[in-house]
């Protein structure tokens, strides 16, 4: 059977206000009296139960739906909030502030509601009336009417500032929920996005060391704002955000870890966000740490071990190639990679990408240097100065670089490639003295420049031939009348 007269129910409103309210009609003693006479475990409706509500929501006469969307679930550890675990300092079915201007327009403190957006942490401020929320003088009771007492109203003060976009947001998804597919964020719990924001903007605005909930609740608004205007526009500013972050860390030396380059941010994800998932922002945050730090293959970064390396530091680089790190460090300067004019000190806190790098120092390890070359590629002087001058093959150190004329090498690798494609070109079995000639001897019978007659045989557009018993430049034949005939065509 249910009650009657019910009360118009608000969504806006909390159930434990919105039973209060309800039962003062009905008993004039209040909510723990009225679920005592219809049966329901006071402690179990206070801390949500679904089955305490459901038995409520009968005796009303109140869809389920509706009240079950005006209800904390408040367990020992964490909370619950319309299917999403929250934290239980993030929503709080406690009237602990109101907005005075709006319990004023309600008149009697029995008729007083308590908006469901008040006992979210970030927010401050009544969005209708621009004021200040007013904490409660008992803010652990669940209802204004025993949260003020016989307390008069507080004074309102004004908000000068615009409301913010997440205030917007967060009002929108209580009303309307996600917008699925409007946002990235749709897949997120409300906490999820709000206390990234609040910890990004926390850190921007306070620096690496901000303690957020000794933050003054205007300053709370204020830093969740920022966070959100980045936070909403996806994974890419985010990662911009955490750019300026680092850069702004007073960490210099490389050795530092993260909780020295991102502060409260690596803190609040390694150590205090293990009872709750706090979304992406982990996964953004780890793949920035090991994308800009020496981070050792089998480490674990918030949570996840790293397989591979992504950076070297001088030393790890100098123990990888077992080059000593005095040397390494000259050789680094000679190959472009440390600045000329930097310390000791600075080459030590430079990172190196190991994917590039380390095969850079083990190419320069196994180098062939110029005067080797032509026995290496079976060609002459002449011809290796060729391919040198026009850039067919380039040595490890720039030609522009600090000693660049004094170490001229080559990464055995590249020479080794021009082999291979030498040694892919069809045998010459039967050779025709007076139309197969070397490459060498073709070019001097009119078959046109080395280079140019190289790199056609090599990419396949004319056709050339390997014979056999010779090795690399040396082993290349054409057909020289044909060559000299198509030249003089063109």
């Amino acid at each position: 059977m249910s009650l009657w007269p019910v009360l118009p129910f608000h969504p806006e409103e909390t159930l434990l206000s919105y039973s209060d309210r309800l039962a003062m009609l009905h008993t004039g003693r209040g909510m723990d009296r009225l679920l005592r006479d219809i049966g329901i475990n006071t402690e179990h409706f206070t801390s949500g139960r679904e089955a305490a509500v459901a038995r409520f929501a009968e005796a009303v006469g109140l869809p389920l739906e509706a009240l079950q969307q005006a209800s904390i679930r408040v367990s020992q550890r964490v909370a619950s909030f319309r299917g999403e675990d929250i934290s239980k300092s993030f929503l709080s079915p406690r009237a602990a502030r109101y907005c005075p201007a709006c319990l004023e327009e309600e008149g009697h403190r029995t008729d007083r509601r308590f908006r469901l957006i008040w006992g979210f942490r970030h927010v401050a401020r009544c969005e209708r009336h621009s004021l200040w929320l007013v904490n409660s003088p008992c803010a652990n009771e669940t209802n204004l009417r025993l949260a003020l007492g016989t307390s008069p109203l507080g004074a309102a003060l004004s908000v000068s500032s615009e409301t913010p976009d997440y205030l917007k947001w967060l009002r929108t998804r209580l009303h309307f929920g996600p917008r699925l597919g409007a946002s990235w964020m749709d897949d997120q719990t409300t906490e999820q996005v709000l206390a990234a924001s609040e910890m990004l903007g926390g850190i921007l605005q306070h620096g690496h060391k901000v303690a957020l909930r000794k933050l003054t609740p205007g300053e709370t608004e204020e830093a969740t704002d920022i966070g959100f205007s980045i936070y909403c526009e996806g994974p890419a500013a985010i990662e911009e955000a955490l750019d300026t972050i680092r850069r702004n860390s007073s960490a210099t030396a490389v050795q530092a870890g993260p909780l020295a380059y991102y502060g409260k941010l690596f803190e609040w994800l390694d150590r205090r966000s293990n009872a709750l998932d706090p979304g992406p922002i982990r996964d953004i945050l780890r793949n920035h740490i090991v994308k800009h730090s020496a981070i050792e293959p089998g480490t674990k970064v918030l949570g996840v071990e790293i397989a591979e390396r992504r950076y070297h530091t001088l030393h790890s680089l100098s123990a990888t190639v077992g080059v000593e790190r005095p040397r390494l460090s000259r050789l680094l300067k000679k190959l472009g990679e440390i600045p000329e004019e930097a310390t000791e000190l600075e080459s030590g806190n430079m990172l190196f990408e190991a994917a590039r790098t380390v095969p850079l120092i083990e190419a320069f390890s196994t180098a062939i240097p110029l005067q080797d070359v032509p026995l290496y590629l079976g060609a002459t002087r002449r011809q290796v100065d060729i391919l040198y001058r026009v850039g067919i093959v380039k040595p490890l150190i720039p030609r522009t670089g600090r000693g660049s004329v004094r170490h001229i090498v080559f990464a055995r690798s590249q020479l080794d490639v021009l082999l291979d494609r030498i040694a892919e070109l069809p045998k010459l079995d039967d050779i025709d003295e007076a139309k197969f000639l070397p490459i060498s001897f073709a070019c001097q019978r009119g078959a046109g420049r080395f280079e140019d007659l190289f790199c056609k045989i090599i990419d396949l557009q004319i056709p050339g031939f390997r014979r056999s018993g010779k090795v690399g430049i040396g082993a290349i034949y054409v057909d020289v009348e044909t060559q000299t005939l198509k030249k003089k065509s063109i």
